[in-house]
């Protein structure tokens, strides 16, 4: 009889082979996978972990860091991941993400542990006196184009992952963790291809007449975390690259063909197939959940869970037209003045120097991000969710609206409520957000529309601009955490240029809240 160590390693490898090959495995085999202890609190990492997260922590172990991690929004898929590298030391490591979400890794991670790692932010390098200012604020961060050697964790977003790939290559990565995975779900896009070279060492490249041919240039890294709410968008095709990564010793999920032809309804539509369809949707979910994918929905877990979680999201824009305007305004002092207009609830007299400089750089901090907004606010909606935008300014808002309705997904798709609206477009722009699936997106002026309102299709607003007092942003939440809501928790997402004079608004507010 053939012995073999009972570790985490040696099991995982004989139920994957035993899956693969269509063998029975025996319950203990499993059975011995609760074993691995769940811990809240992990040694040098800065947060207690509730119940369902450890053992968040505890599945990516079992799995050795490679599945679907597909909790719903607002469960805490990020400190998972974190906990699990740290608890594990999966160093190097690559976080994939969206542009907008990149400096929120980073928070995220200096938060947990510090300044224990050493952080690389790819894709932009700064003047030398903006990199003096970043050491200072972070000195564990660098930023640089291309990827720096010797970092422990790297931060790319998905536009530029293909460009940077060989890089990453060389740098000997031991984990990576994609974020918003349900971004590579076209099998034909550059930045899925150089996903699944780094995870997995090969990838499908499309010949004439339809056929594939399988590149392999390596091992990859093996250990690789999908991070997605919504895994699968709208059709189970669009699972078929996550499946491919992270589980294709599932027999179901080791050719296209096979998944295709199972899961996705193919027929003939007189061009060849069409794999858009879904059919034993039953049976993919029971070999997800048993074999690659944990899935907690917040009503699973709403005893854990606050009803409001806020989050504060740092944009990257460009800093040239800001930094001049701060600089004429260098020696006031912002810590006082910024303590009175928080005091005061705004109610200040607009003649003093420094009132005059923090609203100026206020607006102009508004006006700088906007890019970098509305690039948020589309991926946050690429998942069909609804959300409520806040703004002070009718000019920002204006131009946000006319630059979400650029892209043809979004033409008559936004709505807006602002001083001077008549009431009757007031309550179409409202019962359209309410009740037509199409409008994805309602931008409302806070003095306007921060009361009175019912938005309950959305679980999640957005402030553009933060008003001066905590009492405010309450109730601006409260148009979306009211009677009627079916979420059981709603996410406020404040989205701030990232160095500016809106971070520290934002610190004085939020623990103004608090107290």
């Amino acid at each position: 009889m053939l012995e073999i160590k009972a570790t985490t390693e040696s099991l995982r490898k004989i139920i994957r082979l035993s899956v693969k090959h269509s063998l029975t495995v025996d319950d203990e085999v499993y059975a011995a996978f609760d074993r691995i202890p769940r811990m809240t609190k992990i040694e040098n990492f800065n947060y207690t972990l509730r119940t369902f997260q450890s053992e968040g922590v505890a599945w990516l172990e079992k799995q050795g860091g490679t599945g679907i991690l597909a909790d719903e929004p607002g469960t805490g898929k990020t400190v998972q991941v974190i906990a699990f590298a740290h608890k594990n030391h999966m160093f190097p490591m690559l976080v994939v993400c969206p542009n907008t979400l990149k400096l929120n890794w980073r928070n995220e991670i200096i938060a947990m542990t510090g300044q224990l790692y050493r952080i690389n932010v790819v894709g932009k390098e700064y003047s030398k006196r903006q990199t003096l200012r970043r050491a200072e604020r972070h000195p564990n961060v660098i930023y640089s184009k291309v990827p720096t050697a010797g970092c422990d964790i790297y931060i790319v977003n998905y536009d530029i992952l293909a460009a940077n790939v060989d890089e990453f290559e060389a740098l000997g990565l031991r984990y990576m963790a994609v974020d918003e995975s349900h971004k590579i779900k076209n099998p034909e896009a550059k930045r899925t291809k150089a996903m699944l070279r780094l995870a997995v060492g090969e990838w499908d490249e499309k010949q004439r007449g339809g056929q594939r041919k399988r590149i392999k240039v390596g091992d990859g890294i093996q250990a690789v975390t999908l991070m997605s709410g919504t895994p699968a968008v709208s059709r189970p095709v669009e699972m078929w690259t996550s499946v491919q990564t992270v589980a294709p010793w599932v027999p179901e999920f080791s050719k296209f063909t096979r998944f295709g032809f199972r899961y996705c309804g193919a027929q003939q539509n007189g061009h060849g197939w069409d794999f858009t369809g879904a059919t034993n949707t039953g049976e993919l979910n029971s070999l997800l959940t048993r074999h690659c994918m944990l899935r907690r929905l917040k009503a699973d877990v709403l005893q854990e869970l606050p009803p409001k979680i806020y989050r504060t999201l740092p944009l990257e824009f460009d800093r040239r037209e800001y930094d001049r305007i701060a600089a004429a305004f260098k020696g006031i002092n912002w810590q006082a003045g910024m303590q009175a207009i928080v005091r005061m609830g705004g109610n200040v007299p607009k003649s003093d120097e420094a009132i005059v400089a923090i609203q100026k750089l206020r607006e102009m901090a508004g006006y700088a991000k906007l890019d970098s907004a509305v690039e948020w606010i589309q991926d946050y909606c690429e998942t069909n969710s609804k959300l409520v935008v806040f703004a002070h300014n009718r000019k920002i808002i204006e131009r946000v609206k006319n630059a979400l309705e650029e892209a043809p997904e979004y033409a008559n798709a936004v709505g807006v409520i602002y001083g001077g609206i008549t009431d009757d477009a007031r309550a179409d722009a409202v019962s359209n957000f309410q009740n037509d699936p199409r409008v994805r997106v309602i931008i409302i002026g806070i003095t306007a529309g921060g009361f009175g309102l019912t938005l309950t299709s959305a679980s999640a607003v957005a402030f553009l601009q933060l008003p001066w007092t905590p009492g405010e942003i309450s109730q601006c939440m409260d148009r979306v955490h009211r009677i009627g809501q079916e979420a059981n928790q709603v996410t406020c997402y404040n989205l701030v240029a990232e160095g500016t004079i809106e971070e520290e608004m934002s610190e004085m507010l939020f623990a103004k809240g608090q107290i």
